[in-house]
């Protein structure tokens, strides 16, 4: 798997964000995605089990917008891909896709925990 990267713009945008809202929201921002995600992504696979699309294409679709506005853009793809699957009911292409964003995880946590460090809390 490639190295995570976090979009540089994105972070612009979020430095702004900090700037008018003041310290620690960027570290809140990834302290929540790094307590949800994990969670989203075991009820996602949940789901998957059930077969239910619905609520599948509904956690992706939480997914690609959290990863998109912390700038983890990987993520944010493949979580569209999996939104996208999960409304066409495809289930065979699903587990795979499912396991790519779990292993992937672990990479993009320590990408914003390292990227967080450089702002207050």
């Amino acid at each position: 798997m490639s190295e995570i990267e976090l979009a540089a713009h994105v972070w612009t945008a979020l430095e702004y964000l900090e700037s008018i809202s003041g310290p620690g929201a960027i570290v809140e921002m990834v302290v929540d995605f790094a307590h949800d995600a994990p969670s989203r992504l075991a009820r996602m696979k949940a789901a998957l089990e059930t077969g239910s699309w619905q609520a599948l294409s509904r956690l992706a679709h939480d997914l690609k917008s959290n990863s998109a506005t912390l700038g983890v853009l990987q993520l944010s793809v493949l979580a569209a891909k999996i939104e996208l699957t999960a409304q066409a009911g495809l289930a065979a292409d699903l587990a795979p896709m499912l396991e790519a964003a779990e292993s992937m995880l672990p990479q993009v946590l320590t990408a914003l925990e390292e990227r967080a460090k450089l702002y207050p809390t």
